[in-house]
């Protein structure tokens, strides 16, 4: 399964959006067939969430490729930064009340925010499915994930996570 799935995530990646039009006509034209147990087998793997729909954040989880150990190593010390408080692997608020400075924030500077909200909005960034203000490592790491496939590499991710996290 995850060959094919490969297969299908370099072929997207390959073309661009026009690559998702013609994965069908590519997949004919290599002799590649999906039976009905290896469709279903797929659709289940990219169904995170078990709904029988696959939400477009599953379908783009699913074909972004995987993380370097290098970009799982600095996203953990990332996580880890704001996990201090509670040690609990889950960002909260109070994770969060020490070491966010939400001074600049143009809604708490102009007094619309106060602290906890700007802080609510900033773990809602990460907070993805269940949006319940906690933000497991799981969801950091998908957040972080998503925004690393545009990054082409890993020196490249790693600056931009220690500056974005003054590590």
């Amino acid at each position: 399964m995850a060959d094919k799935l490969n297969d299908l995530r370099a072929k997207c990646f390959e073309r661009g959006a026009i690559g998702i039009h013609g994965i069908s006509r590519w997949s004919k034209k290599f002799g590649l067939s999906f039976p009905e147990k290896s469709v279903h087998e797929l659709f289940t793997y990219i169904d995170k969430d078990g709904s029988g729909r696959i939400r477009f954040d599953e379908f783009l989880q699913a074909i972004r490729p995987p993380l370097s150990q290098t970009r799982i190593s600095i996203i953990n010390k990332a996580f880890a930064k704001f996990d201090k408080e509670t040690g609990d692997g889950v960002i909260t608020l109070e994770d969060l009340r020490d070491d966010y400075n939400v001074e600049n924030h143009p809604n708490y500077k102009s007094g619309f925010f106060t602290k906890d909200q700007v802080l609510s909005e900033f773990l809602h960034v990460f907070d993805k499915g269940i949006e319940d203000g906690k933000v497991t490592k799981e969801e950091f790491t998908n957040y972080y994930s998503g925004v690393g496939a545009n990054i082409d590499t890993d020196e490249e991710f790693v600056k931009m996570m220690t500056t974005a996290w003054k590590m």
